[in-house]
């Protein structure tokens, strides 16, 4: 299966920039209510995700002042979340997507495009499994 069948494109989802500030983008991030977003570039490439996590730690280590001179591209990240190109094979996709609430997609330059949410591939899996189940009963 082709894994753009799953992909939320970029304009549906909620990404941050990596020149945004720290403080600046908590505030988006909670009132997106989103534990962890995709940072890009203002080229649209994909630099990595930040967490609620990431956040706190810099928090913890900051004053309120520093945070509107931090960037968001500035911000240690404690774990690397992987990306697939759209082109990924479905079980390279899975994989990931196991291990992340999200797996950011990329086109074939690096360029940010969309998600595919762990949500989605576990509905669609449950659909397959109920379909197959339907398919030995008759």
């Amino acid at each position: 299966m082709n894994i753009s069948f799953f992909l939320k494109p970029k304009i549906e989802v909620s990404y941050l920039y990596s020149d945004c500030p720290v403080r600046q983008a908590m505030d988006d991030m909670m009132h997106s209510g989103f534990t962890a977003i995709p940072v890009i570039d203002r080229k649209g490439l994909y630099v990595g995700t930040i967490t609620e996590g990431d956040f706190l730690r810099l928090v913890l280590g900051h004053s309120a002042e520093q945070l509107d001179q931090i960037t968001v591209g500035e911000t240690e990240r404690r774990v690397r979340h992987h990306s697939v190109r759209i082109d990924a094979n479905m079980e390279d996709m899975v994989d990931l997507v196991t291990a992340q609430n999200f797996v950011p997609v990329l086109d074939g330059r690096g360029m940010f495009i969309g998600i595919i949410t762990r949500q989605d591939v576990i509905k669609y899996l449950r659909d397959h499994c109920t379909e197959e189940r339907n398919e030995r009963k008759q």
